[in-house]
């Protein structure tokens, strides 16, 4: 196999509306989690797609972003 592995900590991003939601709500949260999208992407952040999910009590509108990497782990620089 010629593959390199990797590993990178993703970040999720998440709007709740309380359950049943208007759709004007869920409009206006889908439309914000998809400008902040926007500006991550813009920053050359790997992102996911926007997902609505819905339960009985809440309905959640998300999407994950990769963590930007940085060059020590935040107790290790303390440490130093």
């Amino acid at each position: 196999m010629d593959a390199e592995e990797r590993r990178i900590t993703i970040d999720r991003y998440e709007w709740a509306l309380k359950s049943p939601a208007h759709h004007t709500e869920l409009e206006k949260a889908v439309a914000v989690a998809e400008k902040k999208r926007a500006e991550l992407a813009a920053k050359r952040t790997r992102t996911g797609d926007v997902h609505v999910n819905a339960s009985d009590n809440e309905v959640i509108v998300s999407f994950e972003a990769e963590r930007p990497k940085t060059g020590t782990r935040g107790h290790e620089a303390k440490n130093a």
